[in-house]
């Protein structure tokens, strides 16, 4: 570890402990290996404005991998870097989801979209109470209600308004069906489409441009430093974060992350709740000794 000068951390699993806030723990470590010269970086399926939120309660300036590869960041919330879908692709992507009536989000480089609030809330409910990090019905369903009251997710009656002539980047379709079945349908389809997909909890889909994957926007961001993919630490709990894996000298799977993270890892760390990402930064800096 004492060759590792950048650490790509997902968010939701990983950094986060429930949902929304940093805990001081994390907070504390990621300074320390910021005044020891060590670059942090998140790597997020969040757009921006979902995952500056964080950061900002918590008093951190980081860059971000955001959308999933899709759009990076610098510090200050300057584009780096943005690949959205080929338009000739998104017919058959939504067509491919519709047909199994799955309800999906749009994210675009105007923000994140949703057609149907009520499916929405319910939806973030149940991935919230599934993820085993919220006991209280009440509170899963604040956070979800949080989502359209911030801006974090806006309506449009219908996604024909965002993916026609002159309207935004289409980042990443985000798709959420807890039937197995239907989910591995729509993969099928969708392995013949030039198309990216991944996914960040059990009963979801997510797909972007083929080459928008956490991995490559960290490779990116590492690669404007001159830092060496041997000199990367990746950290998370998810299938989306396996690129990130791929693109690292060290894969860190959390100790909530799923067994198909855990089995690709090259080692684990605590828990989210329990500061993982703090443990694994803590013995990072303890086996240097040019800081």
């Amino acid at each position: 570890m004492e060759n590792i000068w950048l650490i790509a951390s997902d968010m939701d699993g990983t950094l986060l402990k429930d949902g929304w806030s940093i805990s001081k723990e994390n907070i504390s470590a990621i300074r320390h290996a910021q005044n020891k010269g060590i670059q942090f970086i998140v790597a997020t399926g969040r757009d921006y404005f979902e995952a500056s939120g964080p950061l900002k309660q918590a008093g951190l300036s980081l860059p971000a991998v955001c959308v999933n590869g899709a759009d990076v960041r610098g510090i200050n919330g300057e584009i780096l870097h943005r690949q959205g879908i080929d338009s000739n692709l998104l017919k058959p992507v939504r067509k491919a989801l519709e047909n199994e009536g799955m309800y999906y989000e749009v994210y675009t480089s105007d923000g994140a979209f949703t057609n149907n609030r009520e499916d929405g809330l319910k939806l973030v409910v149940d991935l919230l109470m599934s993820s085993g990090e919220f006991s209280s019905h009440a509170d899963a369903a604040k956070l979800a209600e949080m989502r359209f009251d911030n801006g974090s997710i806006r309506m449009v009656k219908s996604y024909d308004e965002l993916t026609g002539t002159g309207g935004p980047d289409i980042l990443k379709l985000l798709a959420f069906s807890k039937d197995e079945t239907s989910r591995e349908r729509v993969k099928e389809q969708l392995a013949f489409l030039d198309v990216a997909v991944s996914a960040s909890a059990k009963d979801n889909i997510e797909i972007t441009h083929r080459n928008a994957t956490k991995g490559n926007g960290v490779k990116f961001f590492a690669a404007s430093l001159g830092i060496e993919p041997d000199q990367i630490m990746a950290i998370g709990d998810n299938l989306n974060d396996l690129s990130m894996f791929d693109a690292a000298g060290l894969g860190v799977a959390m100790g909530n992350a799923s067994e198909a993270v855990k089995k690709v890892s090259d080692i684990e760390t605590l828990t989210n709740d329990k500061h993982g990402v703090a443990h694994m930064i803590n013995l990072t800096l303890a086996q240097k000794t040019d800081v």
